[in-house]
């Protein structure tokens, strides 16, 4: 797929970032879009300007988009239910209406979040495609909402939408406000004796499904080809793992010894387990996740020791 035109929005996060990486080993003809321009790849472009969306769109004319522009807790954990309802739900909407107008039919690979799914139907756990979405905060609200967006074009306007619904990402430049992360910088400060030996921790009881970044790339490469128009396919590792197991892997690949502190009045987490089904996604692509979760916490570390 060496020159496939394409284009990613929210190209200077996480995922982003990593996908526009091996999309240019690839050889793929990548544009980028961020709020701010981060390179002459990465075009400036508010997810939400419908305008500029369109002017975009018209002038790459690509042959893919990859949507991974979101507002998210960790970016802002001030942000209001208005905000994530206008960039989240309100930036799809912008980005389909563009995408419908382009001459090139693009096939869209919308990316979700696992954070519409909320609280599990089932008592062990594991959400599939077709679980309900019964989501706990107002993030996961606008992600279900982009989830409908992404429904709604391929029903109606029978656009060339595949959705993508990633569970808890980790790997190199995790950012902070994820728990792998805040874990991991919290070490790193007191390796540099910038903190007291002591990690403050909230629920460690909870558990959730944790993919490498790098293998969520591949993933999404795979459905370019492989995903069905209006399908949405779970980006999981399908196995359980408890944050108190994330945070003592983490504990055991520094030297120091650090004492475990829980924050005084922490609450227990709303959603006590989480796992996504990934059978769909490998039966339609024969993708397999590869990277163990204690190489992507070396990842995620690495990086902090880096700052």
């Amino acid at each position: 797929m060496a020159g496939t035109r394409t284009l990613i929005t929210g190209a200077a996060g996480f995922l982003g970032g990593h996908l526009l990486r091996q999309l240019n080993h690839l050889r793929w003809d990548v544009t980028g879009t961020a709020r701010q321009a981060a390179s002459p790849q990465i075009l400036s472009c508010d997810i939400t300007d419908g305008a500029r969306l369109e002017e975009i769109v018209s002038h790459i004319s690509p042959e893919v988009i990859f949507h991974l522009a979101a507002l998210t807790p960790a970016a802002a954990p001030n942000a209001k239910a208005a905000d994530y309802l206008r960039v989240n739900g309100g930036g799809t909407l912008a980005l389909l209406e563009a995408a419908r107008k382009c001459a090139s039919g693009p096939r869209i690979v919308l990316v979700t979040s696992s954070a519409m799914y909320g609280q599990a139907d089932a008592a062990d756990g594991v959400i599939r495609e077709d679980s309900a979405l019964r989501p706990v905060h107002a993030y996961g609200v606008s992600k279900a909402a982009q989830h409908l967006f992404g429904h709604q074009h391929y029903a109606q306007y029978n656009l060339d939408v595949v959705r993508v619904c990633p569970f808890n990402l980790a790997g190199y430049a995790l950012p902070k406000g994820l728990v792998a992360s805040d874990f991991a910088r919290q070490i790193v400060a007191m390796e540099r004796s910038q903190q007291e030996p002591i990690i403050h921790v909230g629920d460690l009881n909870s558990k959730r499904d944790f993919l490498d970044v790098a293998d969520a790339v591949s993933a999404l490469v795979s459905l370019v080809d492989k995903g069905k128009a209006g399908e949405s396919y779970n980006l999981a590792s399908s196995q359980p793992i408890q944050i108190s197991d994330i945070l003592h892997d983490l504990l055991s690949m520094s030297k120091l010894a650090i004492k475990i502190q829980p924050r005084p009045n922490s609450m227990v987490n709303r959603v006590p387990i989480q796992i996504g089904a990934n059978d769909k996604l490998i039966s339609a692509t024969g993708w397999q996740p590869q990277i163990p979760i204690k190489q992507s916490l070396a990842n995620v570390l690495a990086y902090w020791r880096e700052q």
